[in-house]
């Protein structure tokens, strides 16, 4: 008979998630899929990770890792024996009880009680989290510790690193042992039900939202390629309909072309549902005054940027989003077109030369035409407050830009683009020559894993430049994209389809 698997803080909160995830994450671990963004977002929370150990005072680190469980109990054993005087804070400390390990990221010892501390690098206790601290207080709790206090740590927004290597504030700490109390009698059923779907066949569970709540799955990819492919314009893509869509699904309409146009009453839903049932675009009449109203020289630009959850730079937040390269392309009436860029891989503080470089090859007047105003409108406001001799020219910039993001989701609509007005759903349908698939770097998402790359002090000087060039290349893309889209009308007669 082959060994009833142990189960973990993370395991169980998988099988709370879906049974069927945590069945795979025993048996079939391979089917997972992480993406490159989840990697990044792991590696950076380790980071805080191991700078909460210095923020909470230091202590002694167990230092056997996952793959070797009963080295960790023992030294966890062989810490826990001193007394609480020599050794008060453990760190990465293993527990077990009825078939079920655990690591505390930290563990304070006072003379008759103990304070778990669970460290996460978010900005808020989440509902996650609190049950991530009940499974753990129980198992201690089991292993004979008399836990009686929880303590949250997470990123505290307010920090601004001044100082270098000065992070004093970054953790703050929160009291949650009232609200794990509450989830701790639960544990043991939960438990208990976790160890019969481990041992058992795979569970017949199809995907969901549960596919993404509270987690993204990296086995998603796996379970669907199981599924019958669904309908290719699913009513899901109507945007902000969630209780209409469950309605619809409720009532068998899963692809929305079968739904009736009388249960459709908002008037951009009953514009996505005619043009995907007929296969012709909505473009509006006002659409081509709308786009040649706007003045010359026009100034596409466009930001990428990079967020960390311990900053880097001094003078920066936690999770600030901070640019390190744009594209400008300024077309003047006449139809001359002039690119100019911005990027730094250096791995250092990007900012100074961004703002410098940017102030100056961006022309003195003339619309700054841009795909969603709020991002990059916040960028430059962030960047006034960091460098306040250069507010004001920062800030004038805003005050001329001009949002193609509403213009389109107003006057513009092919079903091609799947409920979704983002630049690279609305750009194949207007301009496919410029479509991002023959890019190595095409998306945001992939930028910031190809900077975060380039600037790792391991990363060879011949994929550095690789990387430099498939990063000018994606930002180009969308700066470019936006003339395009700027000049185009719908009976196609634009200047710019050479360009």
């Amino acid at each position: 008979m082959s060994r009833q698997p142990w189960l973990s803080k993370s395991r169980i909160q998988s099988g709370r998630q879906c049974h069927k995830r945590l069945w795979l994450e025993l048996h079939d671990r391979n089917a997972a899929s992480w993406t490159p963004a989840a990697q990044a977002r792991l590696e950076e929370g380790t980071r805080f990770g191991d700078l909460a150990r210095a923020l909470l005072g230091g202590g002694a680190l167990v230092a056997a890792d996952h793959l070797h469980a009963d080295e960790a109990l023992a030294e966890t054993a062989a810490l826990l024996a001193q007394p609480h005087t020599v050794v008060p804070m453990l760190f990465e400390p293993a527990f077990a009880h009825h078939g079920v390990r655990v690591r505390v990221d930290a563990f304070q010892r006072h003379g008759d009680h103990d304070t778990l501390i669970e460290v996460k690098s978010t900005t808020s206790v989440k509902p996650e989290h609190v049950w991530d601290c009940a499974i753990q207080t129980w198992v201690a709790r089991g292993a004979g510790r008399n836990v009686t206090r929880v303590l949250h740590g997470h990123v505290d927004t307010r920090f601004i690193y001044q100082t270098e290597g000065d992070y004093e504030g970054l953790l703050t700490l929160v009291d949650i042992t009232p609200d794990v109390e509450a989830l701790v009698p639960d544990i043991p059923r939960i438990v208990d039900e976790l160890k019969q779907v481990v041992v058992a066949p795979m569970p017949a569970i199809g995907t969901g939202d549960w596919c993404s709540q509270p987690y993204g799955c990296p086995f998603l990819a796996h379970c669907r390629a199981a599924e019958p492919p669904g309908p290719d314009f699913p009513v899901a893509l109507l945007p902000r309909a969630g209780a209409l869509v469950a309605r619809f699904v409720a009532a068998g309409h899963v692809d929305l072309r079968d739904v009736p146009e009388s249960e459709l009453q908002n008037p951009m839903h009953r514009r996505i549902a005619a043009a995907t049932r007929t296969g012709e675009r909505f473009v509006s009449d006002d659409l081509p005054r709308v786009l040649g109203e706007i003045a010359f020289p026009r100034c596409h630009l466009d930001f990428e940027t990079i967020s960390f959850v311990v900053p880097r730079w001094l003078g920066t937040r936690p999770f600030q989003q901070l640019p390190f390269q744009f594209s400008l392309h300024t077309e003047s009436h006449d139809g001359l077109v002039r690119h100019d860029e911005f990027l730094d891989m250096s791995g250092e503080s990007p900012l100074q030369g961004f703002v410098e470089r940017l102030l100056d090859v961006l022309p003195a007047s003339g619309p700054v035409i841009v795909w969603n105003k709020g991002f990059e409108g916040a960028r430059l406001r962030e960047l006034a407050q960091h460098f306040p001799h250069h507010a004001e020219g920062l800030l004038a910039i805003i005050d001329r830009m001009v949002d193609l993001l509403p213009v389109f989701r107003r006057h513009y609509y092919h079903r091609d683009m799947l409920g979704s007005w983002s630049i690279k759903a609305v750009l194949p349908t207007i301009a496919p020559d410029l479509a991002y698939n023959d890019l190595e770097v095409d998306g945001g998402i992939a930028a910031q894993s190809a900077w975060l790359e380039a600037v790792d002090p391991g990363t060879s000087p011949e994929r550095k430049s690789t990387l430099h060039r498939q990063l000018l290349a994606y930002c180009e893309r969308d700066t470019l994209a936006m003339v395009r889209l700027a000049n185009w009308r719908p009976d196609h007669s634009t200047r710019t389809d050479q360009i």
